[in-house]
């Protein structure tokens, strides 16, 4: 006669799990798999050298960038007030909810003596907002005269919001979706840090704050520099570990 032992994970071993899942520490992707930083950082350049030859060469996108411009600024003036409301909160989430994160895992990182992703965090932050400064002030392209809402003077190209929103977003989905259990979870991760690249751009093309090009070439510049950044930064700590492991 047999008989039958249920099997239970203990209630440590659950509470281990869920601690892992919020322990945001890189899985080393990059490290182990450099090629797909590479590419990134090369996908990303040619993408940007061909927005900005089209935009000093005043290519055929410079015609849909201005038509563009035209139309959906002027359909933000007649929709209902929740769309306002809507277009605005992309400007935030763009800019200063990052700043607000990124200072908040600086201090995590740093409570944690998580020196990498502190670096990842640090200067993913710092590099993307230099890139933009000083692309942007070198190319200075105006913005579309057809702002409404919220209005910028800085030059504008590339965009600074989708160069930060790739860079932040991208590398929360880096540091989540491993840490996610199951296909589903890891795709909701990514899948939620696209929706936000995609709004946020979208928005500033909706309220004039952008042309399509500006966006197009932000995001580029992101993923370049996201690809060389994390990358570089994950490999020299691999390799300090290793240093470390042969003197012990």
């Amino acid at each position: 006669m047999t008989t039958e032992r249920s099997i239970t994970v203990p209630t440590r071993d659950r509470a281990l799990d869920r601690h892992e899942v919020f322990d945001l520490r890189s899985a080393g992707l990059l490290a182990r798999w450099p090629i797909i930083g590479w590419m990134m950082f090369i996908f990303g350049s040619l993408v940007f050298g061909g927005l900005t030859y089209n935009l000093l060469a005043h290519g055929p996108l410079l015609a849909w960038d201005q038509a563009i411009a035209n139309t959906l600024p002027a359909i933000g003036l007649q929709s209902p007030p929740y769309v306002k409301v809507l277009m605005i909160a992309g400007f935030y989430l763009g800019k200063d909810v990052i700043t607000v994160i990124d200072i908040l895992l600086g201090f995590y990182f740093l409570y944690k003596r998580y020196w990498q992703e502190l670096a990842m965090v640090t200067l993913g932050w710092l590099g993307a907002a230099t890139i933009f400064f000083g692309l942007s002030t070198l190319l200075d392209r105006a913005r579309p005269a057809t702002q409404i809402w919220i209005i910028v003077n800085i030059p504008g190209f590339p965009s600074g919001h989708a160069v930060s929103v790739v860079v932040f977003y991208g590398l929360m989905a880096y540091l989540l979706a491993p840490k996610m259990r199951t296909v589903f979870w890891k795709a909701f991760v990514v899948g939620m840090a696209l929706l936000l690249i995609v709004f946020v751009g979208f928005s500033r093309i909706f309220t004039g704050g952008h042309y399509l090009t500006d966006i197009l070439a932000g995001y580029a510049v992101g993923i370049a520099w996201a690809g060389v950044a994390y990358t570089s930064i994950e490999i020299y700590f691999q390799r300090r570990r290793k240093e470390n492991v042969k003197k012990e």
